[in-house]
């Protein structure tokens, strides 16, 4: 399978060349189709304490024109396999590389594990009326509809519902790194590669960690740390084995965070959600 992102240079450079077999795409001058983001969530710089301001959107990718459209030029077939907790339905059956594909070609990115955080913490404490959310019009979303959006993302219940995350584990001399995007400040879309922050969690709960406790008390990559309380959600740690990257699923047993190994797994639905900066 070709990589979604290579290297030029510094690493920390901005990224725009992906391979879909012998074809190469600037993202910056190829971009293939825009998405719909009406409803999409703000996170503002308050929120994430200046360190960036997105647009999230509220359900894993569905088809529509624009993905049809990015599926025709890339060769890869995006269509609807499955519904999420809310009976809305979303692009499954591809695995990380080519979820990941979609999203870059589309303008936008799969959310890493950082911002995938602030987003789940986001809804939360959304859900509690502890603050306001608003979707991009500047509405109000209510606690409700908050609690609604959180619940499909991390309750133990039925049906099967899964995404990937921008977040690579790969091992560069004695050390252990994640590579993940993120937008520079002309919104942009580069990829970082840093060391895996010392004090995440390597070790595997099954169960279990505490999901409130995570999001409150993450590593600055968004990780569970190694001081993170007890509780019921799954959590399989980064792999040092160049195969690892990571996707949060729910069932009617339980959720996981799931950071190690199988990029290549597919199932209907294992879908892909995306982010946007917020101009």
């Amino acid at each position: 399978m070709a990589p979604i992102y290579e290297f030029s240079g510094e690493e920390s450079k901005a990224i725009e060349v992906f391979k879909i077999g012998k074809r190469r795409y600037d993202l910056e001058k190829n971009q293939i189709a825009d998405l719909d983001r009406s409803n999409w969530i703000v996170m503002p710089h308050e929120f994430t304490d200046g360190k960036y301001s997105l647009e999230m959107s509220p359900t894993r990718i569905s088809n529509c024109p624009a993905v049809e459209k990015v599926g025709k030029e890339l060769g890869i077939n995006y269509k609807n396999t499955s519904k999420d907790s809310l009976g809305r339905e979303f692009i499954g059956n591809n695995n990380w590389h080519e979820a990941l594909k979609m999203d870059l070609a589309l303008g936008v990115k799969a959310p890493s594990l950082e911002e995938t955080t602030d987003y789940l913490r986001l809804l939360y404490l959304g859900s509690q009326g502890k603050i306001k959310v608003y979707d991009v019009s500047g509405k109000q979303i209510e606690s409700k509809q908050c609690e609604k959006y959180l619940v499909d993302v991390v309750k133990a219940k039925n049906p099967w519902r899964a995404e990937w995350l921008d977040a690579d584990f790969k091992t560069k001399g004695k050390e252990l790194h994640i590579n993940y995007h993120v937008f520079d400040k002309n919104g942009k879309i580069i990829q970082k590669s840093e060391v895996l922050d010392k004090n995440t969690l390597m070790k595997d709960k099954t169960p279990g960690i505490s999901l409130e406790n995570w999001i409150e008390n993450p590593t600055k990559q968004g990780l569970p740390s190694n001081k993170t309380k007890l509780g019921n959600l799954y959590y399989w740690y980064p792999r040092d084995d160049n195969n690892s990257v990571a996707r949060f699923s729910a069932n009617t047993g339980r959720a996981d965070l799931y950071c190690g190994r199988y990029p290549s797994f597919r199932v209907s639905g294992l879908g892909v959600r995306a982010a946007k900066q917020r101009e």
